[in-house]
């Protein structure tokens, strides 16, 4: 979108000639033939040599100009090739056309927008400060537009809101694209400003004003579910989130069927992920986590694919799936160095070509007069520092990045080795409890055995030493007691397990009872019946009765373990 803008904004500029009024209309009309037939470079390239052909022929400058303006539509990825085209466009120019001045200016902008924002405000502010004394504007309101989501950028969004307005005020009626953009970045200012009903109702009049229309263009048709995609995140704002699933998943249904919208799909896909996370729907966040799988190979843009495995790293650390987070960090370090290796390159590329430039510049003669020459290469050199100063800023910030990222993961892998060392140890303590409890139930049970055959003997025998059995007795009792005390020192040691293992279970279960829960504890350490009837002063059979209905609660069929189940559930 942001692309098109650019090449609407840039064809408007060569509608004016340095030299009379008809110009304008022939760069219009050039305008308007190369727009149309932007996608296939092939015509493009044909156009281009055409407007050459014809200035080397009449020496014609609105030649030279409608050439170089054609040829920044060749190659449109390569942003150094770009600037160079540009600002030989303004040096030929010479501040004789306002028209070409203020588009290359806002070109400008829009290119390091993100790498030098102050500069980039200048390069726009000196646009505005020119079309707005033009009686007839030739694309201010695109400049109003720019300039409000520079501010919105930069968290400024009560400004950003009056250049938006402006903007919209400036747009004719028919252009209805704009006029709902307009409105989403009302919407986009609102949620900023903790307005989340206001920017709910300015998404859906923008919807709206699509849905009047008839027989919607791709970027229109695009936009509109764009917009449907910042509605599910003002909907997972407000906590809505069947509004916000809705949504979301509306938006990326129409980019998956149209096969190439992919660098969309994976930017909401962290939105998506938050969602189902809170609404704890792993089956979608596994699905969701597969789509970004299976669309990885076809992004082409390196940025994209970080983000891409950013997300799918976090989602296996998520899932404690150590196997895949590694694979997708190790994918994480080589995409980053790949994207540094890329923004150096582009850096060295425009410092060459706009270098290169000025060498050239020196040993080339041009047919028209340029006035003010030293001053034209100062600012050129000016202009070529900036880019230079901007580069290595961009390359010490990556690196900086990349340097903390390598060391957060680093502090992360130290944390999880730790925590699963930890969580081992625990793990094997209270295997060695369980073990110890299963062994006091077992004594306990062999010694009321004992001691019931003893009442057994005593009970037959006439001639007994009284005494000596009376010691017996009192001597197994007292194991008895001490068994007992043994286990209820184990429920206590476990009673913050326990209690946070029935919290879980009771919101997973709310109908399961106080009692239910306290047997699903013991079901949890694989206690046998007969050792949970011994703890709780009742019959095996009815252990095995409360077992069978606490199953038939939680919907387990007869041939699965409960236990099992239960041991799921951390």
């Amino acid at each position: 979108m942001i692309r098109k803008l650019v090449f609407l904004l840039i064809s408007v500029l060569i509608m004016n000639s340095c030299h009379s009024e008809n110009d304008n209309d022939y760069f219009h009309g050039i305008d308007k033939e190369v727009t149309e037939i932007n996608q296939n470079q092939g015509k493009v390239y044909a156009i281009y040599k055409r407007e050459l052909k014809k200035y080397q022929t009449t020496k014609d400058l609105k030649y030279l100009l409608s050439s170089k303006y054609v040829e920044s539509f060749l190659d449109p990825d390569n942003k150094s090739k770009q600037i160079s085209i540009i600002y030989e466009l303004l040096r030929i120019n010479d501040d004789e056309n306002d028209y070409i001045t203020i588009a290359c200016n806002f070109f400008l902008s829009l290119k390091i927008e993100d790498t030098s924002p102050k500069l980039s405000l200048q390069f726009l502010n000196e646009a505005i400060k020119i079309d707005e004394k033009i009686e007839n504007h030739f694309f201010l309101p695109h400049l109003y537009h720019a300039k409000g989501r520079w501010y919105f950028k930069h968290n400024n969004y009560s400004l950003a809101k009056i250049y938006f307005a402006k903007a919209l005020r400036n747009f004719k009626k028919s252009d209805v694209l704009y006029i709902a953009s307009m409105y989403n970045n009302f919407a986009m200012c609102n949620s900023k400003l903790r307005s989340v009903d206001s920017a709910i109702n300015h998404i859906r009049f923008a919807i709206q004003l699509l849905r009047n229309k008839k027989n919607l263009t791709e970027d229109e048709l695009f936009f509109m579910y764009i917009m449907k995609g910042n509605l599910g995140s003002l909907y997972l704002e407000k906590k809505d989130y069947a509004k916000a699933e809705l949504y979301f998943n509306e938006q990326i249904n129409f980019q998956i069927k149209a096969k190439k919208y992919h660098f969309n799909i994976v930017r909401n896909s962290d939105e998506l992920f938050q969602l189902y996370e809170l609404t704890k729907q792993p089956d979608k966040e596994r699905k969701l986590a597969n789509l970004l799988i299976g669309i990885l190979p076809n992004l082409t843009n390196t940025k994209n694919k970080i983000i891409a495995c950013a997300l799918l790293r976090r989602y296996f650390a998520r899932q404690n799936d150590m196997q895949n987070m590694k694979i997708f960090s190790d994918k994480l370090d080589v995409l980053n160095k790949k994207y540094n290796d890329e923004i150096t390159k582009e850096v060295d590329n425009i410092s060459d070509v706009l270098n290169g430039y000025i060498i050239k510049n020196i040993n080339q003669k041009f047919d028209f007069k340029i006035r003010d020459q030293r001053r034209k290469n100062t600012l050129l050199l000016g202009l070529v520092l900036a880019t230079i100063i901007i580069s290595v800023n961009i390359i010490l910030k990556i690196r900086e990045r990349n340097k903390k990222e390598k060391e957060r993961l680093e502090r992360l892998n130290l944390l999880l080795e730790s925590s699963k060392e930890t969580l081992e140890k625990d793990i094997q303590l209270q295997k060695g409890k369980i073990k110890n409890l299963h062994m006091n139930l077992n004594l306990k049970i062999e010694t009321e055995k004992a001691f019931l055959e003893n009442l057994k003997k005593i009970k037959k025998s006439k001639n007994i030493n009284a005494e000596e059995t009376v010691k017996d007795l009192f001597f197994k009792i007292n194991n008895l007691l001490q068994i007992d005390e043994k286990n209820n020192d184990f429920v206590s040691e476990s009673s913050e397990e326990s209690n946070e293992f029935m919290k879980k279970l009771s919101e997973m279960y709310p109908f399961l009872s106080e009692h239910d829960l306290k047997f699903c504890v013991y079901f949890r350490m694989n206690l046998s019946s007969k050792e949970i009837a011994l703890l709780e002063n009742i019959t095996p059979g009815s252990v095995r009765v409360y077992k069978t209905k606490i199953k038939y609660k939680i919907g387990l069929g007869k041939e699965e373990e409960l236990s099992t189940v239960l041991n799921t559930i951390k």
